[in-house]
C-alpha cells in the first residue's frame, strides 16, 4: 500500500512535468539556435530551466555543485547545437549532456552527492492519503536505496515523463533495456516501502 502511495505521490507531485514533443515553435528555436542565435537558445533553456537545475542537484546533492553543472551543461549544449541530428530528441541530448557534466564534476571532486536537507527538495512536498502520511525524507531515502542510474531513471519517467526511448539516449542503452531497469527498479521501491 506505502509503495503505490509513493508512486500516486511520485505522479501527482509532478503531473506539470510532461515530455512534450517539439513542436513547430521549438522546431524554429532550436533551428535558429542551429543558426546562433543566442536569444532562440535562451528560450529553450527556458523551458527545461526548472527540471535541468533539480536533476542536477538531485545528481550532485548541492546547490553550488548543481548550478556549477547547469552552467557547463548549458555551455557545451551552445558550442554543440549544431550537432543535434534530431530535433525531436533535444530534451534527451541536453539531459545526456548535464548527466555526464554531473558525473565528471562529482569525479572531479572526488566525491559522492551530499546528503541534503530535505528543504532542498522542495518539489518533494509531504503527501497524505487514507491516513498515511509520507514525507520526503521518506521518498528521498527510498530513492537512494537504488542504485544512481536506476533512482535516475525512475525520477525522469515518472517526474520528468522521459519516454523509454529518450532515456535510452541518455544512458546508451535500448529502450527495452530502460524498461527492464525501469521495472526493477519500481519493484525494489516496492519492497522497501513495504
Amino acid at each position: 500500500m506505502r509503495a503505490k502511495n509513493l508512486l500516486c505521490k511520485l505522479v501527482a507531485t509532478f503531473m506539470f512535468f510532461k515530455s512534450e514533443k517539439v513542436g513547430e515553435n521549438m522546431e524554429n528555436l532550436i533551428e535558429r539556435s542551429k543558426q546562433g542565435d543566442c536569444s532562440a537558445f535562451s528560450a529553450l533553456y527556458s523551458q527545461y530551466a526548472t527540471e535541468i537545475y533539480r536533476f542536477a542537484l538531485y545528481m550532485t546533492g548541492n546547490k553550488e555543485d548543481a548550478e556549477d553543472a547547469v552552467q557547463e551543461s548549458l555551455l557545451s549544449a551552445w558550442k554543440g547545437i549544431h550537432s543535434l541530428k534530431d530535433n525531436s530528441l533535444f530534451k534527451a541530448w541536453l539531459f545526456k549532456i548535464l548527466s555526464n557534466k554531473c558525473k565528471t564534476l562529482l569525479m572531479k571532486r572526488n566525491k559522492m552527492p551530499d546528503t541534503l536537507p530535505v528543504e532542498e527538495y522542495e518539489f518533494l512536498v509531504d503527501y497524505e492519503e487514507e491516513g498515511n502520511l509520507i514525507s520526503s525524507a521518506e521518498l528521498k531515502e527510498a530513492l537512494s536505496a537504488l542504485t544512481p542510474p536506476d533512482a535516475q531513471i525512475i525520477l525522469l519517467s515518472i517526474i520528468g515523463g522521459f519516454t523509454s526511448y529518450e532515456l535510452g539516449v541518455i544512458y546508451n542503452m535500448t529502450p527495452g533495456a530502460v524498461r527492464t531497469r525501469q521495472k526493477r527498479a519500481l519493484e525494489k521501491l516496492k519492497v522497501i516501502l513495504a
